[in-house]
């Protein structure tokens, strides 16, 4: 049961957030040499939360490349793949297809529905393989603040029975080679912002059912415990107001010996590196750190490539 004052609080945000997004994505210059496929429909019930965007470098289309499936940010309740598409489009230059997802948001869902969500592009990425020249041999996830999280525990239930049977999911049969996260908002509950979190809650997790399936998932070290996660690539900065987030799943993936790779920037000279600053500065010509972090990114998906099919 959503309350009234949380139903106002999400409204409230996300007003904010658009707001706030609508200067950037009107002034970002966006990249050349890559074509775009726009508005694909990866469930066919005409919800504009089951569309997908996929780009890749200009005459690629002959030949299977690489994926990278991206989860935007947003709390879970706000966003589209609109606010990652000039960032996604610099990935699909460094070499690789990418589908860029929406997904339904709280709280007309909950956050399982988000999962299953999101285990549903990867399956079709896995359908849509042949089709759309698409090396399904490599497979990569990435994420940023909420969609961090998102992709955090669909990664870890693509390998664990055990994991997606609790969350309800259907696994793809498919490897996904290396996971990137951007300024992960990964705690849902407790914390430095539990306060906040509390209120959210309601929206994350709406039903007694919601609460079986996650609770005992919303103990992070447990999903790894649980779970299967690849090669994890995350970052952040000291000007993100939840680095504390990142700085908690690498305690967890280092205590359980698990392959990752921690980036922390420090303070901005010329600019301040807040959260999500390669989402939010991709398209400034000028911010070198969030092209760089983007090359980043793309050289650890290459580091973990199989040979293609």
């Amino acid at each position: 049961m959503i309350s009234n004052e949380v139903s106002e609080l999400f409204k409230a945000n996300v007003a904010g957030m658009t707001a706030s997004d609508a200067p950037r994505l009107a002034q970002q210059v966006l990249p050349d040499g890559i074509e775009r496929v726009k508005d694909v429909a990866y469930l066919p019930d005409g919800d504009e939360g089951h569309l997908l965007d996929i780009y890749r470098p200009d005459g690629s289309q002959d030949r299977p490349l690489p994926v990278i499936v991206d989860l935007h940010g947003g709390g879970l309740y706000y966003g589209t793949k609109e606010n990652n598409e000039c960032r996604d489009m610099m990935l699909a230059g460094e070499g690789f297809a990418v589908v860029n997802a929406n997904f339904r948001l709280v709280p007309a869902v909950s956050f399982p529905d988000q999962i299953a969500d999101a285990m549903v592009v990867l399956r079709w990425v896995w359908a849509q393989g042949e089709t759309r020249n698409l090396d399904l041999n490599n497979v990569f996830v990435t994420g940023d603040s909420a969609g961090a999280a998102l992709a955090f525990y669909v990664c870890a239930a693509v390998g664990s029975p055990q994991l997606a049977g609790a969350f309800g999911v259907e696994r793809p049969d498919l490897t996904v080679r290396a996971l990137a996260a951007t300024s992960g908002m990964f705690r849902l509950q407790g914390g430095v912002h539990a306060t906040a979190l509390s209120y959210y809650m309601q929206g994350y997790l709406q039903t007694p059912g919601d609460h079986i399936r996650m609770d005992r998932y919303l103990d992070l070290d447990q999903v790894v415990v649980d779970g299967d996660l690849p090669p994890m690539y995350m970052v952040t900065s000291v000007e993100d107001f939840i680095a504390d987030n990142t700085y908690e799943v690498a305690r967890i993936l280092q205590a359980r010996h698990q392959d990752y790779a921690l980036r922390v920037w420090p303070r901005g000279h010329d600019r301040v590196l807040g959260h999500i600053f390669n989402i939010t500065l991709a398209g400034d010509p000028a911010a070198h750190e969030a092209r760089e972090t983007i090359h980043e990114i793309a050289g650890f998906f290459r580091s973990y490539m199989a040979p293609a099919r």
